[in-house]
């Protein structure tokens, strides 16, 4: 597939269906970086890139302290207690957090958590402003002190944004309580979960309410954390009325394509799709054995490379991945695989969510998971700005260059060719988008592929083409920021420069006629690099 070979991408234009638009979620763990002015800059940026609203989730929402972000920790107040022990809430920090997603046309994706320090037993002998581990982590000392602080919350909420906007809100408990962010067992989770769903139902009877939020499904203690608590939602014993089961509208998990640790010597390690895919895989297997909850929304509420978003390139060299072409590349062919995964099976992936944001106060391209560098752009965001212009009836495309990760069983080998996947869609005036993906788990393939873009059943006429490209030369600011010598402290100048470089710009346009319903267009692509083409019809 590499060299003079050309791979064969088809598009069949004759029939049609509803694009669903998996990717329109986001996350990230220091809920008050989300109202600092760049905050607000890069929600205004995802919120305007088209009708379809992002959803954006976030950490320590309930957790108690200053109110002020650091990596991996955040806090809102939003529970306390006085001198009596009487519950005392403050919804200023929560609702400076949503009315900025609001205010940027961004929808909240409530994770409920963590535990109010005032709800922590005094004996837990673990600290309470630690970023792991803590005693933030514990079960509540009331069960019901939690259930009226998630109703409380759900009341105001419901006052402050009205029910037409709440209700199209997820509300999800906690996350990873397989891992230290829950010191309980599964047990007192499963039971946390019927008080949350208690309370919040109590005032929003329509809310969209789910969890786990484990950790990879492909693993053995997170797959029997997700199993038992698919069982106990379905079977088992609600803990508040005392009747079987507890309502789930959706269940949740994460799956990452790699992990990282802290290492001044690290040797080469790159992600793999292949990792990622098999936790979905998986995860949707286990929920397969629960036939009553066939159709069940499943949303993959983190979904990236690696699992370590505050890690940087001086942590460990290998996320330098993170500020090139490659994280872009890799982001869109994970759309492309989990599309299509089990599109004949009971549930499908209808959310994943890309847990990056932006850091205050850090260098700039440093390495940390973020969609963007002291405000500049990086790659990655612009392979969302690709995607927000599909349009909204999904076509039939098959590539030759396609190979589905869990026939190939490993990661790629450095001798494989790029994947090459797409998705094409049509408007009702008969306008045509082709998302393509070109990828390869190892950063350091350089290659380039040649395609022949086929089309049939088209309208009879002419067509105006435009392309966009996000690779190592095209919308890419890093690549920028490499060729002015990596500065540090960037000049007004050269932020100017890197912000240029950093738009998507339309690389060639021209006309085709298609005088019987088809044409093929030729192109070729790099090894780590998105392209969109775009057919419009000039009559």
């Amino acid at each position: 597939m590499v060299g003079n070979e050309i791979i064969n991408v088809t598009v069949d234009a004759t029939k049609s269906e509803p694009l669903r638009r998996i990717w329109t979620f986001v996350g990230y763990d220091e809920p008050n970086y989300t109202y600092t002015n760049r905050g607000k800059e890069l929600l205004a940026k995802l919120g305007g890139m088209s009708s379809e609203r992002y959803f954006v989730r976030c950490h320590f929402l309930l957790c108690t302290g200053d109110g002020v972000g650091s990596p991996k920790w955040g806090s809102t107040n939003v529970y306390t207690e006085d001198k009596n022990g009487q519950a005392v809430y403050d919804f200023t920090i929560l609702d400076q957090i949503f009315d900025a997603y609001l205010e940027n046309g961004c929808i909240p994706f409530v994770e409920l958590g963590f535990m109010p320090k005032a709800l922590v037993s005094s004996t837990t002998e673990l600290v309470y402003e630690a970023t792991s581990n803590a005693a933030w982590g514990c079960p509540p000392t009331d069960y019901g002190s939690w259930h009226d602080l998630i109703a409380a919350i759900a009341e105001h909420c419901l006052e402050r944004y009205g029910l037409r906007e709440v209700r199209r809100w997820y509300w999800e408990l906690w996350n990873e309580p397989d891992l230290w962010y829950w010191q309980g067992t599964v047990e007192e989770y499963c039971k946390l979960y019927d008080y949350t769903v208690a309370g919040l139902h109590s005032v929003l009877p329509q809310a969209n309410i789910g969890g786990p939020a484990t950790t990879g499904p492909a693993k053995k203690v997170p797959a029997e954390f997700l199993r038992r608590f698919l069982e106990h939602c379905s079977v088992g014993t609600n803990a508040v009325t005392g009747l079987q089961g507890t309502r789930l509208d959706f269940v949740s998990f994460h799956a990452k394509g790699g992990g990282y640790k802290a290492s001044s010597q690290a040797p080469k390690q790159t992600p793999s799709i292949f990792n990622l895919v098999r936790h979905v895989e998986t995860g949707l297997n286990i929920l397969s054995t629960f036939p009553n909850y066939r159709g069940l929304e499943v949303i993959v509420s983190e979904c990236d490379p690696d699992g370590w978003a505050a890690g940087s390139r001086h942590d460990n060299q290998n996320l330098e991945f993170r500020n090139t072409e490659y994280y872009g590349s890799y982001l869109a062919n994970t759309v492309c695989q989990l599309m299509d995964l089990r599109e004949d099976g009971p549930n499908q992936i209808d959310g994943m969510l890309t847990w990056a944001f932006q850091f205050e106060n850090r260098e700039y391209f440093e390495g940390l998971r973020t969609l963007s560098t002291n405000g500049l752009d990086k790659p990655v965001l612009n392979v969302f700005r690709l995607l927000s212009r599909l349009n909204s009836l999904r076509l039939k495309l098959t590539s030759a260059g396609h190979r589905d990760p869990l026939v190939v069983g490993s990661p790629d080998h450095a001798h494989a060719p790029p994947d090459v996947s797409g998705l094409a869609t049509k408007d009702n005036a008969g306008s045509i988008s082709v998302f393509l993906s070109c990828h390869h788990d190892d950063w350091d393939v350089h290659s380039k592929t040649k395609l022949s873009l086929q089309f049939h059943g088209l309208e009879f006429g002419r067509y105006k083409v435009q392309e966009s490209i996000m690779d190592e030369s095209n919308a890419n600011s890093y690549s920028k920021w490499v060729e002015l010598g990596q500065p540090t402290d960037p000049s007004e100048t050269q932020i100017a420069e890197m912000k240029s470089a950093a738009l998507l710009r339309p690389l060639q346009t021209g006309t085709v006629d298609s005088t019987d319903g088809s044409l093929s267009i030729l192109i070729s692509m790099k090894s780590h690099s998105v392209r969109l083409v775009e057919l419009k019809p000039t009559s």
